[in-house]
């Protein structure tokens, strides 16, 4: 084999790797973000929502919510069965978010659920050692939220029954 011929193949393999990495092809993409949450790992938990109320003026509250292990354990479970067709990664997070979630783990890194009405965005610094943003579609996750955020809107019920 000549030097040209092994710096052509080193280049293509460069080029294949580089798309593989980089351009989206899903190989090493979604199916890497989802790792599974066990909650042994979980240290505390907290999850807030925002209320609308009208006591004198309009007003924002941010409403601290008690998870029971129950609930702790159906969230990490309903995240774990995500098909990775249904995992899409993001560059950033909407701003509009109406609830999230925090587990903080033993480990000192974080995976946070939020939800805006419509979507489920999950922010995760356990996978890399930079912040890995996705979002997700799971129907009783959305359906706990939707639950959790019944009335926050000055004490009507704005979400979509669908």
């Amino acid at each position: 084999m000549s030097t040209r011929t092994i710096i052509i193949f080193i280049l293509l393999v460069g080029v294949v790797f580089f798309i593989l990495q980089y351009n989206g092809s899903g190989l090493t993409k979604n199916s890497n973000l989802n790792i599974k949450i066990s909650t042994e790992q979980i240290s505390s938990t907290q999850m807030s929502k925002v209320v609308y109320s009208h006591e004198t003026i309009p007003n924002i509250k941010f409403i601290e919510v008690e998870l029971t292990e129950e609930q702790i354990r159906n969230i990490a479970d309903w995240i774990n069965t995500v098909p990775t067709s249904s995992i899409k990664e993001l560059n950033h997070i909407p701003s509009n978010i109406s609830a999230g979630i925090v587990f903080r783990l033993k480990s000192k890194k974080e995976i946070r659920i939020q939800y805006d009405l419509e979507g489920i965005f999950i922010t995760r610094t356990d996978i890399k050692s930079t912040q890995v943003m996705y979002s997700i579609y799971q129907d009783n996750l959305k359906h706990f939220f939707d639950e959790q955020l019944k009335g926050f809107y000055f004490e009507q019920d704005r979400l979509n029954n669908s």
